[in-house]
């Protein structure tokens, strides 16, 4: 058995989780769950419980679980009881068992809710000895070390967080959500293509991975059409989407600069221009070409505007996280002691 403390960071995600920790773990796990449909499957799989890529490759044997919605854990008895099975998978991935103590900083969406946040502290406490759950878009700008009147616009799966972060952990008051994220960009493009092409037969997974390589917004027109295939009743058909990809990407802009202006405005008016030059666009969402320059062209009537778009927004909460566990000062975490392991 080890004498070391094993510090663990974790970004909870909707769609994707990851986990990073001080001994050079480093692991994305899609976060769903899948439990076999009967005892065939239970005989065949060997496994009681599925995560992630495993459990979707195996999906037709079992009954899948995405117990985050919106970034916040659903509320029915098999989702809460399942996401504390996924939260001790990630922890255990980072081998606990070979230390004497484990901390764990857990970035949970903005506006989750007390009983969320008891949930993921509760599901967390079959693991590790103390933790911490934090506001992802804060855990973003801990990792960053831009703490300083710095606006997170973090865009996830399923909500878009925004926060005021300013030297201290954010109140409830300094942070906002949107239901529109990379889930709504999904939905909207298949309704976009639908419309203009009648019968197309798109799944969501198609529309995610056509978002992923080729989205963008009206600041960063691409060279070439957007051309992809899709089926129309049946038939393979080649067609362009650009405008539909556009169309769909655009949808969240209008909430994020309402709430951005809405954040800088409540905010201490000596402030506001340190807030104006600091906006982190962050979350799988950041990586929309063009998103940042839109979103600065839209704020321009509040003065210079300055967007900094993240370089590695899928690993940067989880990171912050594990700065945050190491440089907590030890009696703090006194406080957080989970049992009298």
């Amino acid at each position: 058995m080890g004498t070391e403390t094993l510090y663990i960071g974790v970004d909870l995600g909707t769609f994707r989780s990851v986990m990073v920790s001080n001994d050079g773990h480093d692991e994305q796990v899609l976060t769903v769950i899948g439990t076999p449909k009967d005892s065939i499957a239970k005989n065949f799989l060997r496994r009681d419980v599925l995560f992630g890529e495993e459990a979707l490759k195996n999906r037709l044997a079992l009954n899948l679980y995405r117990p985050l919605e919106h970034g916040v854990i659903k509320d029915t008895v098999e989702d809460k009881k399942y996401i504390a099975h996924f939260i001790n998978h990630m922890m255990n991935l980072a081998d606990p068992e070979d230390y004497d103590r484990v901390v764990a900083v857990i970035g949970a969406p903005a506006e989750a809710s007390h009983v969320d946040k008891t949930a993921i502290f509760d599901a967390a406490a079959g693991t590790v000895n103390a933790c911490m759950i934090i506001s992802e878009p804060f855990a973003v700008a801990y990792a960053l070390d831009m703490l300083d009147h710095t606006m997170v616009v973090d865009i996830g799966a399923g909500t878009t967080d925004i926060c005021r972060v300013y030297g201290t952990i954010p109140r409830p008051e300094d942070q906002l959500h949107i239901n529109k994220a990379g889930d709504f960009i999904d939905a909207r493009l298949i309704e976009e293509i639908q419309r203009k092409y009648v019968g197309a037969q798109i799944t969501k997974d198609m529309s995610r991975r056509w978002k992923e390589q080729f989205s963008f917004t009206s600041a960063s027109p691409p060279k070439d059409p957007v051309i992809v295939d899709f089926s129309i009743e049946g038939k393979a058909m080649s067609l362009d989407i650009t405008d539909c990809l556009s169309n769909a990407c655009e949808g969240i802009v209008d909430g994020i600069v309402a709430n951005i202006k809405k954040l800088i405005s409540d905010s201490n008016p000596e402030y506001h221009d340190a807030f104006r030059q600091n906006i982190i666009l962050a979350g799988g969402g950041s990586g929309i070409r063009g998103l940042g320059a839109t979103i600065e062209e839209r704020l321009s009537d509040l003065g210079e505007i300055t967007v900094h778009v993240v370089e590695d927004p899928v690993k940067l909460g989880a990171h912050g996280g594990l700065r945050l566990a190491q440089e907590v000062p030890e009696e703090y975490w006194k406080n957080l002691t989970i049992s009298d392991q």
